[in-house]
């Protein structure tokens, strides 16, 4: 019988570095859509001050959505939306009967 030698499997794992995670604050600066997919485009306004008085832009990020997970994502914002201004709400009549 004859042994064969094991052999070593080395593996190694590469890691990529995380860019720093920090919140980012930006505006939808357009919406579009097609028969597949749903387009958001983030990014910040703001007003020019030089002469003719427009607005300039600066993308930021360009988010394509299916049909179905754009519907999710309105419904989770509107979700959203609906807590928070209950929240406000219950607040404001808590502080008025103080």
């Amino acid at each position: 019988m004859v042994k064969k030698k094991k052999e070593e499997v080395k593996i190694e794992e590469i890691k990529a570095p995380l860019p720093p995670l920090s919140p980012l604050f930006s505006n939808v600066v357009a919406i579009f859509f097609h028969s597949d997919i749903v387009v958001l485009d983030f990014g910040f306004v703001a007003p020019s001050y030089r002469e003719p008085h427009g607005i300039e832009d600066s993308q930021v990020a360009r988010i394509c959505l299916p049909w179905d997970s754009a519907e999710d994502l309105s419904e989770s914002l509107n979700n959203a939306i609906l807590d928070y201004k209950k929240k406000q709400k219950s607040k404001r009549r808590t502080k008025n009967k103080k």
